[in-house]
């Protein structure tokens, strides 16, 4: 594996990746890795869709925002939330394409 790299993005939401294309066609033989904290889109899992809770609950201090399980990984990875979306980012699931 290469440890030596001209740029490193980190996140591989939609602006990682635009990031990346770019950085390819601006600078020709850069080289340019991407690093993001998900897993693949088919190793992905939520709680919610699992039937291991109903909804997601708030983190830890916030008692009005609902937040997401470290269990929960729809948002990580390739693409970010966009992978499973239609371009709307719902993090509820109180409303939405559940």
């Amino acid at each position: 594996m290469n440890s030596n790299y001209d740029v490193i993005v980190v996140g591989a939401g939609p602006a990682g990746i635009f990031t990346c294309y770019e950085l390819t066609l601006k600078m020709p033989g850069a080289k340019v890795l991407l690093v993001d904290k998900g897993h693949d889109i088919y190793r992905r899992n939520c709680p919610i869709l699992q039937k291991k809770i109903e909804k997601c609950p708030p983190p830890a201090g916030k008692k009005d925002f609902a937040g997401c399980l470290p269990a929960c990984s729809i948002t990580n990875g390739f693409g970010g939330a966009g992978a499973y979306s239609d371009g709307k980012f719902n993090i509820t699931s109180e409303f939405g394409g559940w």
